[in-house]
């Protein structure tokens, strides 16, 4: 089984949306999006997706731990933990 990485898309009128892909490595993960993009399989949603113009590859992390519970200062919520020691929650805490 592949790692999973996190790429995050913005686009054009869109705004970033993150589509996750399984790939040996973040060059790979990139690599891949890039070309279903450049093939014109974009991922953002289909209301978000009427006009795409432009799409640009921002970020990729590989993902280690997904749905970990984070409790923090603001709240307990649903979150993911990063290769890079990073975690960023899904939900807000309080809705």
């Amino acid at each position: 089984m592949l790692p999973e990485f996190d790429v995050t898309v913005l686009t054009f009128r869109s705004g970033s949306h993150t589509v996750r892909v399984e790939a040996t490595d973040p060059t790979a993960a990139r690599a891949l999006v890039q070309a279903e993009l450049d093939g014109g399989q974009g991922h953002c949603p289909a209301e978000w997706c009427t006009d795409d113009v432009d799409s640009t590859l921002l970020d990729v992390k590989q993902v280690v731990l997904d749905d970990v519970t984070i409790i923090a200062a603001d709240g307990v919520g649903l979150g993911t933990f990063y290769a890079d020691d990073s975690l960023r929650r899904k939900v807000s805490a309080h809705g």
